[in-house]
């Protein structure tokens, strides 16, 4: 399994309804490590949702966050590599002005995350990554951010803030994570190109990578590698463009890649 690298998104792909890891999953990606396979994630989460399934896993690579905003080093706990968005201040007047029962607004900055109006959208949100979000502070509106976040119950409305950043004509990235989170990131922000960046950090020669995803912010990830999977929940988009379709996430779908590999190896042997 040396020179393979297994990259797997969080939510809908190795994580089940429950937020946990399969014991499936689990045992096969401590196999894969153990034979010499280079595992990690590739996350629209930030650093403290990662964690605890950094340290469950054994992770000791850099992970992919904020949907490629940044690459961070639990071995080390640094940053490797990051890129941010400064919004300009008629984009956030629209963007406060928007925020209702129906939509909520999280900020990422240096590591932590901001939310100007807390409702139930928010709470929901918070119990799944399991981070508290603080309180909205000023100074945040004058300085770079590493993404913004929208989440809605009203999909119309989170449209209409879509077409209002690309009216706006800031720089930047603009993706549905899942179908009622907008994530507006840094310019060339993404995990496609987080990807090629963490191949420069390894510099394992002849790296053969292997990507795994369901949703569209996973879209140039599944394209880059050099084997993209899409898993049977997957986004139709994703579907399309991956070279194959695994399981369904609940069926363990890491696992099933992980068992894929192994008997190509066994066959080659």
């Amino acid at each position: 399994m040396n020179k393979i690298l297994l990259v797997t998104d969080l939510d809908g792909t190795l994580l089940d309804r429950q937020q946990q890891i399969s014991i499936e999953n689990e045992t096969a990606i401590r196999r894969f490590k153990e034979q010499g396979g280079l595992f990690t994630l590739a996350t629209g989460r930030m650093e403290a949702a990662v964690l605890p399934i950094i340290h469950k896993l054994g992770i000791d690579l850099p992970v992919i966050l904020y949907n490629g905003a940044k690459i961070y080093c639990p071995v080390t706990d640094t940053v490797l590599y990051e890129k941010q968005l400064t919004i300009p201040p008629a984009l956030w007047s629209v963007l406060m002005e928007s925020l209702s029962d129906e939509i909520t607004l999280l900020v990422y900055q240096n590591g932590q995350v901001y939310a100007p109006l807390r409702n139930a959208l928010l709470e929901k949100h918070e119990r799944k990554d399991g981070v508290q979000c603080l309180p909205f502070e000023d100074r945040i509106l004058s300085e770079p951010v590493t993404k913004v976040m929208i989440i809605n119950s009203n999909l119309d409305k989170a449209k209409k803030l879509e077409q209002a950043v690309l009216d706006d004509g800031v720089p930047c990235e603009i993706v549905y994570s899942e179908s009622n989170y907008l994530e507006i990131l840094p310019q060339y922000a993404t995990k496609g190109t987080a990807l090629k960046e963490l191949i420069n950090i390894l510099q394992v020669d002849e790296l053969y990578t292997v990507a795994v995803g369901d949703n569209l912010n996973d879209l140039t990830m599944i394209i880059e590698a050099d084997r993209g999977y899409a898993v049977e929940n997957a986004n139709s988009q994703l579907t399309q463009v991956a070279d194959a379709v695994t399981v369904h996430h609940e069926s363990h779908a890491i696992a099933a890649i992980i068992a894929e590999f192994s008997e190509k190896r066994r066959e080659l042997a």
